[in-house]
């Protein structure tokens, strides 16, 4: 089995986003990636996949990709006043309609940022009436997890027993990295123990070690593999070495599939990262080994336990 723990579900996606998704981040990892695609056509994709609000991109992809179950999010930004209550709640509810449609195949998780003074409530109304399984943080928007306005949230997310996917590592300007630290979630850990949290990057794979330590110590701290497909296509060997180094520290039971596509893979399609990790215990440069049990587990084992799929 493989589970994608992080896809981005999206209603709409206006031109001027689009321009901007692929000039600041598009094209610069083109550039890492020694390829030089064509702007306006990588916009003109965007403009024609990223908004899916019936699912269909996403359930063509996951087929072409060979993906068992998706985790779909949803995202929110309190910060930005264009993005309203409503906004947030149709997106989580055509999201909870695509899994609806869809059984088995989608775990949703509500993107909700915990600054708005509904929060709570809105939360309490995903899990209960649209059947949200989890919730999205992306608190370099300007927030702390552990913080007060998050922990309201948390505290709706614990009673339902649900899942938090929570952004960590760096990301360009205006993003605000220092909420985004790894080390923030130790106070979560501690606070809600009972709630299971995947960090999103695992804080990247410039600076993975932090998110490491904390996950070595904290039994239900996770993170994912997303982004990290840029690194296995330029340095395979650095990539390689990183990934066996992090399963010989901390074991592979902590380490998730997850693409962030459709972003992340609007130059490389889905089924290439399946297909790159696949080839670990064939493809591995000399010196270091994984085995089969060590793939199976990251591409879809650990997934499904920690999203309880194997009830």
């Amino acid at each position: 089995m493989v589970i994608d723990v992080h896809y981005h579900f999206m209603v709409s996606v206006n031109e001027t986003v689009a321009k901007r998704m692929v000039a600041s981040f598009i094209m610069p990892t083109a550039k890492k990636l020694g390829m030089t695609p064509d702007p306006e056509a990588l916009a003109k994709t965007v403009l024609e996949t990223w908004a899916d609000p019936a699912g269909e991109f996403l359930i063509k992809s996951m087929d072409e990709g060979g993906i068992d179950v998706t985790v779909a999010v949803t995202t929110d930004n309190f910060d930005n006043k264009m993005l309203t209550r409503e906004d947030v709640e149709k997106s989580v509810k055509l999201l909870s309609e695509v899994s609806g449609r869809n059984p088995g195949r989608i775990f949703p998780l509500a993107g909700l940022d915990p600054r708005r003074p509904e929060a709570a409530d809105m939360a309490k109304r995903f899990f209960e009436e649209y059947g949200i399984k989890g919730i999205k943080y992306h608190p370099d928007n300007g927030y702390d997890p552990s913080g007060r306005e998050s922990y309201k949230v948390l505290e709706v997310l614990a009673e339902h027993k649900g899942v938090l996917l929570t952004h960590t590592s760096p990301l360009m300007p205006p993003s605000r990295n220092h909420l985004a630290e790894p080390m923030l979630l130790s106070a979560t850990g501690v606070d809600f123990p009972q709630i299971k949290v995947i960090a999103a990057h695992m804080n990247g794979y410039v600076n993975w070690r932090p998110w490491a330590s904390l996950a070595a110590m904290q039994p239900r701290l996770y993170g994912d593999l997303a982004m990290w497909d840029n690194l296995a296509y330029t340095h395979y060997d650095v990539f390689c070495r990183e990934l066996r180094t992090m399963i010989d520290l901390i074991g592979p039971n902590k380490i998730l599939f997850g693409s962030d596509a459709p972003i992340d893979t609007l130059l490389h399609p889905i089924r290439h990262w399946v297909q790159q990790i696949r080839n670990l215990t064939e493809k591995a440069p000399a010196g270091i080994r994984f085995t089969q049990e060590e793939v199976d587990a990251i591409l879809g084992g650990n997934a499904s336990r920690v999203l309880g799929l194997n009830k």
